[in-house]
């Protein structure tokens, strides 16, 4: 059977017509259906009103946030809701539920543990870090203090929005499989909204606190955190409150712009071997070792169990009791703790004074213990302690010298420092500009003098970063300056100045053409000229004034001990130092001719 093109026409005529009528009717149905929603709701306002209620807001947005609700809240809610949109009990029910579904489709799946039922009873703050403490103990091998460290930090995830600081928890060892990842899983358990990551970007990081607020758990840290310095940047500024933002340029609805992002969240990581620097200042650091033989723990399944739902219903009750008693709070914090470390731990001190008992000591004992004994891992401050040790008790070292030192022993920093390479005089020279300080000409004793440092230098440098132990007496700071014209010689009697030297309180004359040695290593004038009694002993010196009572002083190296000789040099009477003598010669020899009078 043939189908004429005219009958086409006519067939396709009539199903357009078909569809454009049912495309009407829809379009009726929908505006008939808008019209009694519009009456429907201002009867429903007219009604609240004269009940004197709050008329409901928009259905759809009612909906959305029933559906947000856990169940026990949303089957408190459902019947007030349902009466006051107008519904029936099982028709909300059946809209919450479809809401939930387009949700769960839509959303990332977040652990099943974030959804906590809170503890009925009221909860004993110390008590509940002893069950903390001990959960960590019975499945870890744990340094001194960590547990107590550990069960303060999980308090300090459940009340965090309460501090103006949030130290990072650090977990760290030397090796794998020490125990870093069970701490990790315990913290899983025991912490709010917490999710553990083995990497994590830096463009993810901060949109996801942003949007969740976790508690963010970061394993397997030194995988890609020491090479990132954008990463580095968005956790140090995690560290206070107000200063955990990022500024990012983002597009939203085809258009770039300026919007901020907060870093603000408890964190904790775990690495072998040790953070950055900057991250290791703002973190509680919890140094684990491998288990010992004939030590032993349990097993822990990495799962969720009614233990941990317990503990966590318990930490959110106190944490909902008590977190406003945290606001503002200002403990007492040990002496042995620096600035930055005192902050870091005053967090975890106000929750334990807040909880009483035996908590305040024990997390003293436990700050002094983890981070009072650390020494400050930066490289300069190394080489400030290295230094001090390498200079014993001399005045002055020689720059060879003191490298020398530094890279005898093949386990320091400084034997493999650029490149597997011993650290250079021209490195170290480098390192200790930050401080201002730079070599000059010196004498030690007993050597030939050379470019070098000087003992009075390091000291107030010392007393900042690596002072003495307590008990000890160290020298009294005198301020560094690395100004030739403005430096106090090695016995400390005499300033140097430009090209002069001297004694304080002596009646020192210069003369032109009568000039020495500085002990400070530099040409200078000498003192008044002695007078001999023609046997070599000192009887005047030139202008008839006695000489000083005082111990003698070498011309070399200007140090009064050991006591130095009394020697006829060229006809001149000096005090000198046996092993200093040819030292003096030498220097001698370098005098301009028109300033020595000896050449003339």
């Amino acid at each position: 059977m043939t189908i004429e093109n005219d009958e086409l026409d006519v067939i396709g005529l009539a199903v357009d017509k078909a569809t454009e009528n049912k495309q009407d009717a829809e379009r009726q149905a929908e505006d008939w259906l808008a019209d009694f929603n519009k009456k429907s709701n201002e009867a429903l306002a007219k009604m609240a009103a004269a009940t004197g209620k709050k008329a409901p807001p928009d259905e759809k947005a009612v909906i959305n946030a029933l559906a947000r609700k856990d169940h026990t809240e949303y089957d408190r809610l459902r019947a007030e809701a349902a009466k006051a949109l107008g519904i029936r009990k099982g028709t909300l029910d059946d809209k919450v539920e479809a809401k939930r579904e387009e949700l769960r489709e839509s959303a990332v799946e977040v652990p099943a543990h974030w959804d906590t039922v809170m503890a009925a009873d009221e909860v004993d703050g110390a008590v509940l870090l002893d069950e903390i403490s001990a959960l960590f103990r019975r499945y870890i091998v744990l340094p001194p203090g960590a547990d107590v460290a550990l069960a303060l930090w999980v308090l300090h995830a459940w009340t965090h929005d309460t501090c103006e600081i949030s130290p990072i928890l650090c977990v760290q060892s030397p090796t794998k499989r020490c125990g870093k990842t069970n701490v990790l899983t315990l913290l899983f358990y025991a912490t709010p909204r917490s999710d553990l990551a083995a990497n994590i970007s830096t463009a993810s990081i901060f949109r996801y606190i942003e949007s969740v607020r976790p508690t963010l758990l970061i394993d397997e840290a030194d995988s890609f955190l020491a090479q990132n310095e954008e990463m580095r940047g968005v956790l140090n500024s995690g560290h206070t409150k107000a200063g955990a933002t990022v500024i990012r340029m983002v597009e939203e609805g085809g258009k770039h712009e300026v919007k901020r992002f907060s870093t603000w969240a408890p964190k904790a990581i775990a690495l072998i071997k040790g953070l950055p620097d900057t991250l290791a200042d703002r973190s509680v650091i919890v140094h684990l070792m491998r288990k010992p033989p004939g030590s032993i723990v349990q097993r822990l399944r990495k799962r969720d169990c009614v233990e941990f739902e317990t503990l966590r219903g318990r930490a959110a009750r106190w944490a909902q009791d008590h977190s406003n008693e945290l606001v503002d709070a200002d403990p007492d914090v040990p002496e042995a703790l620096h600035d930055r470390a005192a902050d870091n731990w005053r967090p975890l001190l106000a929750i334990a004074d807040l909880v009483g008992g035996h908590w305040p000591q024990l997390a003293r004992q436990a700050a002094c213990a983890l981070t009072g004994a650390e020494q400050d891992g930066a490289v300069n401050v190394t080489l400030l302690s290295d230094i001090k040790t390498a200079f014993g008790d001399a005045e002055v070292i020689r720059s060879a010298d003191l490298v020398a030192k530094l890279t005898a022993d093949p386990e320091s920093p400084w034997a493999e420092y650029s490149r597997g390479k011993p650290l250079t005089q021209r490195q170290l020279a480098r390192l200790l500009r930050d401080f201002k300080i730079i070599t000059e000409e010196v004498h030690p004793l007993g050597l030939s003098h050379g470019k070098g440092y000087r003992r009075v230098w390091f000291e107030p440098l010392w007393a900042a970063y690596c002072p003495d132990p307590p008990g000890q007496n160290p020298s009294s700071p005198v301020p560094p300056t690395s100004d030739p014209r403005e430096r106090a010689n090695a016995d400390g009697s005499a300033v140097t100045c430009d090209f002069s030297s001297a004694r304080k309180g002596a009646s020192a004359r210069i003369e032109n053409a009568d000039l020495s040695r500085s002990h400070a290593g530099l040409r200078a004038c000498a003192d008044q000229k002695p007078e001999t009694d023609g046997k070599g002993v000192l009887t005047k010196l030139e202008g008839g004034s006695e000489p000083s009572s005082g111990p003698p002083t070498c011309a070399h190296c200007g140090l009064t001990h050991p006591p130095p000789n009394q020697v006829s040099i060229a006809g001149e009477t000096l005090w000198l130092h046996r092993q200093c003598e040819e030292g003096w010669l030498q220097a001698s020899l370098e005098i301009p001719k028109f300033l020595d009078r000896r050449l003339q």
